[in-house]
């Protein structure tokens, strides 16, 4: 229209009421302001203004503030409603995710229809992708290429959606992409909570609302782990591989070692653990930190030792459950059930005492004193049928985390007798392995720093290293 005005097209601009001109009154009077510089006359078909006169151009700046003041009421009361249905667990448009649809009222529920050619729906499809990632640790690409491979297809397949290129649309390719993959895993959807305004550009409240869960919570949680756990397991482009990767900290500045190489006299590569206070920023005050570098080849061969030799030779730790043990977790169990028996009783016992005073033959103050001793004793066997129930929780669990530790034993046991390589390394040093502790000490007796390392083990157990040939 604006392009027409300044050609000169048209004299007069003629509707029906202001704001259908414009919403914004800033809008409204810069177009008027631009069509008045072209020439063009102005008029409204409902409303008395003339911007010829100071009085008419004073009309319509109030008209444009009505029709701006009534855009805001709109827009307030459709976000109010917007967020009102939303807190009911409406679904509001989009694409839903996958393994869902929408029913007739407007809510998310689980797709349970067979695809087209497969006897599995989609949320089948979903339960499929986690149990890959937690089961067998696969990664996106290779659960993206799986899926392929078995030609199932996505969300916009299904639907026979396309996308906008340029001003055409075309069909999408119709297959799975890992960063689809990481997507559908990281979604908190799938566990049945649904975050509503979470992609809005503006600054917004964040509307958690309950939907349908398609895994359980437990599941979700270990994805999120195996997913941050392959993350760091890729390589893809590494000069070198560090055994100990994510599991080096510094006693100084408690960041992590990061793997790097420096050349040598001769020019050739050494690999070496730097601590990341010493490349990082932490402030004026703080500056860098002074941790030593340490030598990669030389760490990696000392805990793989200890690996080793706590495998072969656990000591003490696993120990099975002595006979005395086993003898106090029996009469444990029979204190449990003699107390068991006398909190029935002590339901027999008020009970009678409620039949003799229907009989009169005891007074209201017999009852009540016969009634206060039995609530006092049940509850001081109530509290100990708790303590009981704690010891006896305690030990099983402690039995059987000593079983599962004989049983990963033997496992790392048969892994070290075969062939050994880098994966096999790093898998057990993974599950030996908590933390390794860099303590660097400095000294004006010494001109370079003395390193000592605390090996934290997930047993419990933690081992002083004091080698000082590195």
């Amino acid at each position: 229209m604006l392009q027409d005005a300044q050609e000169k097209k048209f004299d007069t601009l003629l509707f029906y009421r202001l704001d259908r001109f414009g919403r914004s009154a800033r809008t409204i009077l810069n177009g008027v302001h631009t069509l008045e510089q072209y020439g063009i006359k102005i008029k409204s078909m409902t409303e008395p203004f003339d911007t010829g006169d100071p009085s008419g151009r004073f009309l319509l700046t109030i008209l444009a503030g009505v029709a701006d003041l009534e855009r805001s009421n709109i827009l307030d009361r459709l976000w109010h409603g917007a967020n009102r249905a939303a807190r009911n667990g409406k679904w509001l448009g989009g694409i839903c995710p996958y393994g869902y649809r929408v029913d007739d009222e407007g809510f998310l529920t689980i797709s349970d229809i067979p695809l087209p050619g497969f006897d599995m729906s989609e949320a089948d499809v979903v339960r499929m992708i986690y149990r890959l990632t937690t089961e067998q640790h696969m990664s996106t690409i290779k659960i993206a290429d799986y899926l392929n491979a078995l030609s199932i297809p996505p969300k916009y397949a299904i639907e026979g959606r396309k996308v906008s290129i340029g001003k055409r649309k075309e069909n999408t390719a119709g297959v799975w992409t890992p960063g689809r993959i990481r997507n559908m895993i990281v979604q908190t959807t799938y566990k049945g909570i649904h975050q509503y305004g979470k992609r809005s550009k503006k600054v917004r409240e964040i509307i958690e609302r309950e939907v349908p869960a398609i895994v359980e919570e437990d599941i979700w949680i270990k994805a999120q782990l195996v997913l941050k756990d392959n993350q760091l397991e890729a390589v893809r482009c590494a000069k070198h591989k560090y055994l100990l990767r994510s599991l080096v900290k510094c006693s100084l500045c408690g960041l992590n070692f990061s793997g790097t190489g420096y050349k040598g006299s001769k020019g050739q590569r050494t690999p070496y653990y730097v601590c990341n206070g010493k490349t990082t920023y932490r402030g004026k005050y703080m500056g860098k930190c002074l941790a030593k570098n340490v030598s990669a080849d030389w760490l990696d061969e000392k805990i793989w030792d200890d690996c080793v030799s706590f495998i072969n030779d656990p000591g003490q730790l696993l120990a099975d459950l002595s006979p005395e043990e086993e003898k106090n977790n029996i009469s444990t169990e029979q204190e449990l059930q003699l107390i068991t028996s006398s909190l029935f009783q002590k339901d027999v016992e008020k009970q009678s005492i409620l039949d003799l005073y229907r009989k009169q033959l005891i007074t209201a103050k017999d009852v009540e004193d016969q009634l206060s001793k039995i609530i006092n004793e049940r509850v001081a066997l109530e509290d100990r049928q708790k303590e009981i129930k704690k010891v006896l929780l305690t030990n099983n669990d402690e039995a059987n985390r000593k079983k599962d530790a004989i049983m990963l034993l033997d496992d790392l046991k048969d892994k070290i007798s075969g062939e050994i390589t880098y994966e096999t390394k790093r898998n057990i040093i993974k599950q030996l392995v908590r933390e390794v502790v860099v303590c660097t000490k400095h000294s004006d007796e010494r001109d370079e720093p003395e390193v000592n390392l605390l090996v934290k083990l997930v047993f419990s157990q933690d081992v002083p290293r004091t080698d000082r040939d590195s």
